[in-house]
């Protein structure tokens, strides 16, 4: 006989125990959530690992920070008295210096001659834009090259996003960074300050971030978890999910195990359109849903943590996109030692060689002077999540809408990062999940 649940969350991840604690509150009875991670390897992308003392992210970066207040007061609510508020100091690398992040506000590093021609840029395509007031992009390169200048995109923004979404940007979607009447060209006070050669270094609700002092992100994840299972969650655990069912009396029946009156999705979009595709109609659907995997290689070095926190890397040279020093977020037990984590995306469906990455991580980060000796590397880790980041694709809205009216048919609701393929924050998961009725 199965088990009944009145609501049953596929996934037991940031997105499943925010609609869970949702419906809690609401009332719903017997409510389950289904995880096919192991009781001790629970997290999904906000799982953390302690190594030798040295803390880890091994998710991708995670760092608390919102535009809507009230949301990240709830959020920051979940850490108690484990948390804390950080000054953000991220650059970017270019020209064999780190440029202050954004880095069009920190040009005023650069040379005269390269301030002229990136401001240049910037106040060109601006001037295009006051002539052309119907002027739309269509693609995410119109949308880099419209509002930032070509010279910009050439040297920093063009180079950087292929590196992180390995697909021509003519060929990606604009919709997702562009709004219309909310146009979001840099500041103009900045751009003249940084051209004269003043430091101008601000970027809003992302100069302050709030983290937890121990335990890495995972300790917010944990904190919402106990919350869940102490207001009556169940959690099935170490449970991959092969059949959905529909029974005679409209409830969903699930790997042959549970029975659940409503059924809700934060899994890919892809693997649920293949759950319930009885009659294999759903195939060339699924097929649509493209993505990157995101490859984390840890580094733990007999070295100290630079006054940074995120550094990002346009060179095509260099393997990774991005490293965050961990140890300036939770600095292990001796000051003269550090750790940091280098992000590497990798298209779906090809193959990762977890030796050849993490050497050539360590190879770029001597490159570009993280890593002064061989005998400065303690220990590298790496760490793989197939699913990092959705990719929005030209036709990316008409195959998440077809995929919704297929969900909605079959009565099952999809939410969150994956079961909205959409590129949200943690913040942004929060306001959507909390306004779904």
């Amino acid at each position: 006989m199965m088990n009944f649940f009145d609501e049953t969350i596929l996934g037991a991840g940031w997105a499943g125990l925010l609609y869970a604690q949702k419906d809690l509150k609401e009332g719903i009875g017997k409510i389950s959530l289904i995880e096919a991670d192991r009781k001790d390897d629970l997290g999904g992308l906000l799982k953390s690992r302690i190594i030798d003392g040295f803390t880890f992210d091994v998710g991708g970066s995670h760092l608390l920070f919102s535009k809507d207040r009230s949301i990240l007061s709830e959020i920051v609510k979940l850490l108690g008295e484990n948390c804390s508020i950080r000054v953000r100091n991220n650059f970017v690398y270019y020209d064999n210096q780190f440029i202050p992040y954004p880095f069009e506000n920190g040009i005023y590093k650069l040379s005269p001659e390269k301030r002229v021609r990136f401001v240049k840029g910037i106040i060109d395509s601006m001037l295009y834009r006051a002539k052309n007031r119907d002027w739309r992009p269509e693609t995410f390169l119109d949308w880099i090259t419209g509002f930032f200048g070509d010279y910009i995109a050439d040297e920093y923004l063009i180079p950087y996003n292929k590196k992180i979404w390995k697909r021509p940007l003519e060929k990606m979607a604009a919709d997702w960074v562009f709004t219309p009447g909310r146009l979001p060209f840099p500041d103009i006070e900045a751009i003249i300050k940084s051209a004269a050669g003043i430091p101008y270094i601000e970027y809003g609700e992302q100069a302050h971030f709030y983290y937890p002092k121990r335990g890495g992100i995972q300790s917010l994840f944990n904190s919402l978890f106990d919350v869940v299972i102490k207001e009556g969650a169940e959690v099935v655990y170490n449970e991959r999910i092969i059949n959905i069912d529909r029974l005679s009396n409209g409830n969903f029946s699930i790997n042959g195990k549970i029975e659940t009156g409503k059924l809700v999705s934060t899994i890919p979009l892809p693997e649920i359109l293949s759950l319930i595709d009885k009659d294999k109609k759903n195939g060339n659907l699924a097929s649509k849903f493209d993505y990157n995997s995101v490859v984390i290689v840890g580094v733990a070095l007999n070295s100290k943590t630079p006054d940074q926190t995120t550094v990002y890397i346009p060179d095509p040279d260099v393997i990774f996109h991005r490293y965050t020093w961990m140890s300036s977020l939770t600095p292990p037990l001796d000051p003269n030692k550090s750790n940091l984590k280098a992000q590497i995306t990798i298209p779906k469906g090809e193959k990762i060689d977890f030796d050849k990455i993490g050497s050539k991580t360590v190879k770029n980060l001597a490159d570009i002077g993280v890593i002064k000796n061989e005998t400065d590397v303690i220990f590298t880790k790496v760490w793989v999540n197939k699913y990092g980041y959705p990719i929005y694709t030209l036709d990316h809205n008409d195959a998440r809408n077809e995929a919704m009216s297929v969900l909605n048919d079959y009565n099952i609701v999809s939410v969150g990062k994956w079961g909205s393929w959409h590129y949200w924050n943690m913040d942004m998961i929060y306001g959507v999940i909390n306004n779904v009725k």
